[in-house]
């Protein structure tokens, strides 16, 4: 009697926790309310951000259902907050199925700051210009045509910059990440000032303004121009020949040319 009233409370202890972590690990969506005026995003939370153009705005939050209602988004005019309620806090234990995503939908879009932990990607945008600032940790991927871009890496992690057919790209990195650029500039304009490196090969730049004071690496094309100061730790490796050169290196920097 015993071992069958033993067996039958371990029976009901393993359903209950069955039927809790499949409750724990449901799916839900929500739909946010936003408008077209929205063209910049401010990030916070733990939230993985995908952006995409299109004619009709809209918002659509999603992950587990215990923690989408925690998600809050606010629109001021034209910037759309996205964060976490105050005194939360999330622990995703490594669960990919836990982690919030929000899928945004604008006509246009100029502007994206990032304060929190996730990635984001931006697809299918063209316009003058883009500023982009990962304060947070993370990673940015632009997959648009903005004849301007300003990026700058403060926080921890990484951008991915497609840059089809620019005026001007100008980069920060100010804390310790990587930026990779690709596409094609008339200028490229870089402060290195963290930890981290630039890898630029692959935007092929008429000119290159590089500025080093950190400890890490850049490698960028020049087709006519290309200046250079090092002053730290880093080293610089230039492609493409240019004929107008100019370097300048103190402490252990150095600047190769290929």
């Amino acid at each position: 009697m015993n071992k069958f009233f033993g067996a039958a409370c371990l029976a009901i202890t393993m359903s209950a926790t069955t039927v809790a972590a499949l409750a724990a690990e449901q799916q839900v969506s929500e739909t946010r309310a936003v408008d077209a005026r929205v063209m910049k995003v401010k990030l916070g939370g733990i939230i993985d951000l995908r952006v995409k153009q299109g004619a009709a705005a809209s918002l659509v939050i999603s992950g587990d259902q215990r923690y989408v209602p925690k998600v809050v988004t606010t629109q001021q005019g034209d910037t759309l907050l996205i964060d976490i309620e105050r005194n939360r806090h999330i622990h995703f234990g490594g669960n990919n199925k836990e982690q919030l995503r929000a899928e945004l939908t604008l006509p246009n879009f100029n502007e994206l700051v990032s304060q929190g932990v996730g990635s984001t990607e931006i697809s299918g945008f063209s316009g003058e210009q883009i500023r982009l600032a990962l304060d947070g940790a993370g990673a940015v991927t632009l997959a648009s045509r903005y004849r301007n871009i300003d990026a700058n890496l403060g926080g921890v992690g990484s951008m991915t910059l497609n840059a089809p057919d620019c005026e001007r790209v100008d980069l920060s990195l100010r804390g310790a990440g990587r930026i990779e650029v690709n596409g094609q500039s008339k200028l490229l304009r870089a402060k290195l000032g963290g930890v981290g490196s630039l890898e630029a090969r692959e935007l092929r730049a008429d000119a290159v303004d590089l500025n080093m004071t950190g400890l890490g690496s850049a490698t960028v094309y020049a087709k006519t121009n290309a200046n250079l100061n090092l002053n730290g730790l880093g080293s610089a490796t230039v492609y493409g020949k240019p004929a107008n050169r100019k370097s300048t290196a103190s402490g252990l920097g150095s600047v190769s040319w290929e």
